[in-house]
């Protein structure tokens, strides 16, 4: 068996998954990672989009895509997903036509000069589906030489084996409306103090709900919570 996905069946919690799919799309040449779920949560399907995790893209960039919600105008994963191959960017965009706001998302993107990469879309069970990206190459010729077929079987059995590590009952205890806006700002990356800013509480409010949010969700870390949260689709960073 390929080393990787050894790696992948040996993982027992979410935040060691993470890291084992961090390590090897970095060996492959590959700084940035996004992991995208098809959001499922509230009635009828709730809120559109996807629920995101991400490591490794620049700070521009996430200020762009996630703190001035461009994300949501992105098409990549969704039409990654429809395709159900592996995909550059570039191709992506090459093969539909934009509307007015993926096109200023698309122009929005260049400005961060986020560069070309890579889209897998991945299936679960239940409608669990999503996409990994990489993106970030240490160097422009990896983009044409890396194993695209491999990356794709590895990003499909790591999203299995996360889909095997979630509970497949709903939460005992559900998480309350301010235990998701916390969780989603984790998710965004921001650290406790810039959490208890933005929602204006205490630092040591944040920490109480953090904690509570980690009993809930049965982890007891941050990128577990993150990573646990947007594979049941509880939140839409």
């Amino acid at each position: 068996m390929n080393p990787g996905l050894q790696q992948l069946a040996k993982a027992e919690s979410p935040a060691e998954l993470w890291r084992v799919v961090r390590r090897y799309f970095l060996g492959q040449g590959f700084r940035s990672l996004a992991y995208f779920v098809v959001n499922r949560s509230g009635p009828s399907g709730g809120r559109k989009g996807f629920n995101i995790v991400q490591y490794g893209f620049p700070r521009e960039v996430i200020k762009a895509y996630i703190d001035e919600d461009w994300g949501r105008k992105d098409p990549g994963p969704a039409y990654s997903l429809a395709k159900g191959v592996a995909m550059r960017w570039y191709e992506i965009w090459e093969q539909i036509e934009p509307d007015a706001e993926q096109a200023s998302f698309l122009e929005r993107m260049r400005e961060t000069k986020l560069g070309d990469g890579y889209s897998f879309p991945v299936f679960g069970p239940s409608g669990r589906n999503g996409c990994v990206t990489v993106g970030r190459a240490i160097n422009e010729t990896i983009i044409d030489a890396v194993p695209v077929d491999d990356m794709h079987i590895f990003a499909q059995a790591a999203h299995m084996r996360l889909c095997q590590l979630l509970p497949d009952r709903p939460l005992e205890k559900p998480l309350s409306g301010r235990e998701l806006e916390i969780l989603d700002w984790v998710a965004r990356g921001k650290s406790n103090g810039v959490i208890a800013d933005i929602l204006d509480l205490s630092g040591a409010t944040v920490d109480t709900y953090l904690r509570r949010i980690y009993e809930k969700l049965e982890v007891s870390d941050r990128t577990s919570a993150a990573v646990r949260g947007v594979g049941m689709g509880l939140i839409a960073a």
